[in-house]
């Protein structure tokens, strides 16, 4: 479900607005396909770089808020999905999620390794190679940190996956369901040839790429791991999926040119992989695209603007009447 964007002034002027409580009677429909006993509810928060964690963060607001959390059964996230799923799945508030993540609107959270690529650069023609990527993370890492309330896969209060592939050129999807949680988000929002990826673990025989390469946003895993593990039961996934809606022009710059074609392919994967979701029985989908027009990937200074279209998208696109026409309810 496309939510549709309100132009009518900025959401910062309506921030109030936005901010303030919802109202029950208007997520009844909701509600009842979440406390069906026949209904599995998964929730898969998608991958989406900065406009994704502030999607995603309301996202669990809003579920949150409605009493919804307590009825989820499993949480799924790929990249900006497994930083904000891994969190909250651990037993944090979304409140605590968006505080670390806008704490980042600071001078130098996006740390560019420049010396060291210009180093590679210089001596390139006498064999060095080039860094295997240009952001460290570091800063972003301790925020993901700072954000759980418990650290390992198997403490969280609600059980977690997180997905990435593999680096060894065969791309093969990795689905962490066990060990620290940081390593595996870290694994999972690793855009190749931009964020350095994490040292190997023991045991380790490849690194990983971020995992939106292979599901952008978790569908076609969490429905074979239902359909395996619990063949009785509907599953309802819940999920966001983010798609940059500005107009697409010719990009300018090695970066953009390169994140640009990451993302069309992403987004070609996308369209086979809904498609084969829908083909699957015993599944109901309600995916969610808050539409954030906004065409930067780690500008941290629009988080609250992000935070606050999309929960104004999101809270309109959950309500009875457009929930009711995606399910043929009454």
């Amino acid at each position: 479900m496309r939510g549709e964007p309100l132009e009518s002034s900025t959401v910062l002027d309506r921030k109030d607005e936005i901010l303030g409580p919802l109202d029950p009677t208007r997520y009844t429909t909701l509600m009842r396909l979440v406390t069906d006993p026949q209904m599995r509810l998964v929730v898969a928060f998608g991958g989406g770089s900065v406009p994704g964690l502030c999607g995603n963060t309301a996202l669990a607001r809003i579920l949150e808020e409605l009493g919804i959390k307590p009825h989820v059964e499993q949480v799924w996230g790929t990249s900006a999905g497994a930083a904000v799923g891994g969190p909250w799945a651990s037993g944090s508030n979304a409140q605590r999620i968006f505080d670390c993540i806008a704490g980042l609107d600071r001078r130098g959270s996006v740390d560019i390794s420049w010396f060291k690529l210009a180093f590679s650069l210089m001596l390139k023609p006498f064999g060095t190679r080039l860094p295997d990527g240009l952001i460290k993370g570091r800063h972003f890492s301790a925020a993901i940190e700072a954000a759980f309330s418990k650290h390992t896969f198997e403490e969280c209060e609600i059980p977690f996956r997180c997905i990435a592939c593999t680096d060894d050129g065969n791309a093969t999807r990795k689905i962490f369901r066990r060990g620290p949680l940081l390593p595996a988000i870290f694994s999972s929002m690793s855009i190749p040839g931009i964020v350095f990826p994490r040292p190997r673990l023991a045991g380790e025989k490849t690194g990983f790429y971020d995992g939106g390469l292979v599901e952008k946003t978790p569908l076609i895993s969490p429905i074979a791991e239902h359909h395996r593990d619990h063949p009785k039961r509907t599953l309802l996934l819940l999920g966001s999926h983010y798609t940059n809606e500005v107009k697409q022009t010719a990009a300018r710059g090695f970066l953009l040119r390169f994140l640009q074609t990451i993302n069309a392919l992403e987004d070609l994967a996308w369209h086979y992989q809904i498609r084969e979701a829908r083909e699957k029985s015993g599944v109901e989908l309600l995916i969610l695209n808050p539409r954030i027009d906004d065409p930067s990937l780690f500008d941290f200074s629009r988080v609250e603007r992000n935070y606050l279209h999309a929960r104004e998208v999101l809270a309109d696109t959950l309500q009875n009447a457009k929930l009711a026409l995606s399910f043929g309810l009454r």
